[in-house]
């Protein structure tokens, strides 16, 4: 039987279009380069490699699970994020190209306001508040999430990118701790929970199914935690201290009307790569 990478390639394709998975070339590439240990770039251009028993078994094992809709990223236990490769694993939510809007966005006002204090709320994988550190080194940042996994996964992840001297993780309903140790920051980020509650089942199987729903769900209407999160950062923002939200893209409206409530300014929407409403970011002026 023939055990090269194109031939298993091709098997693994027709069983991954059968079960109704658009991205079966990709992601059958990304399990093979994970199941051999190589590169995606290597699986393209050496299909002739021989894939050994072992590695074939640790390949149909990735198959198989693919087949049932988990995505590539907790299969594979990694994530691209803005140019890093961050652990992800189930429990945490799967970090999107859409959010790197909120960091380059962040990063940008960092610079031109000297902002040398950050806060993650709802970190998850951390890849928010570890890729602004590794961005701007002279940036502290802190990290906050109610999941005792995200808390878990966002350590390592410091860990990885010898981040551990200015990006620190503690578990905290929303801003609670910080709050209660009267924390100060120049800058709050956040991509909360935002799916409103009748929403959640529309959501592809790759989603509903396996990302943690606690990082999903963001009440009956989608904005909860954007009101919690706004009012606790009255509490916590420096004078001039900036609030920069990831929204949906029917949020926009909504959310800014919660920051203008709330004493906030200087609000306004970006939008992301593919058009739509993505970051909605304000100033605290005291």
């Amino acid at each position: 039987m023939d055990n090269s990478i194109q031939s298993l390639l091709i098997q693994s394709y027709d069983l991954l279009k059968n079960a109704d998975i658009e991205s079966y070339r990709l992601d059958a590439q990304l399990l093979m380069a994970k199941a051999i240990n190589k590169d995606k770039l290597f699986v393209m251009t050496n299909r002739d490699y021989k894939v050994d028993i072992k590695q074939q078994q640790e390949f149909w094992n990735f198959i198989n699970l693919r087949i049932k809709h988990m995505p590539v990223k907790y299969i594979t236990g990694e994530c691209e994020f803005m140019g890093m490769n961050f652990i992800i694993t189930p429990g945490v939510l799967i970090p999107r190209p859409d959010t790197e809007t909120l960091v380059e966005s962040a990063i940008d006002d960092i610079k031109k306001n000297n902002v040398t204090n950050v806060c993650d709320v709802c970190c998850g994988s951390g890849a928010i508040g570890i890729s602004i550190a590794d961005y701007i080194p002279e940036v502290i940042v802190n990290c906050y999430d109610i999941s005792d996994t995200a808390c878990d996964v966002t350590k390592r992840n410091i860990d990885k990118f010898l981040l551990k001297e200015r990006v620190f993780v503690e578990k905290s309903d929303i801003l609670n701790l910080p709050v209660i140790e009267n924390k100060k920051f120049q800058m709050i980020v956040s991509n909360p929970p935002y799916i409103k509650d009748e929403d959640i089942c529309k959501l592809m199987s790759d989603v509903k199914d396996y990302e943690p729903y606690e990082a999903l769900y963001g009440g009956e209407d989608g904005v909860e935690f954007y009101i919690k999160i706004t009012k606790q950062s009255l509490k916590l923002l420096d004078n001039y201290g900036i609030l920069a939200f990831e929204i949906g893209d029917t949020q926009k409206n909504q959310v800014m009307d919660i920051m203008k409530s709330n004493g906030f300014s200087n609000i306004y929407c970006i939008k992301d790569l593919a058009g739509r409403d993505r970051v909605v970011k304000g100033i605290l002026k005291r």
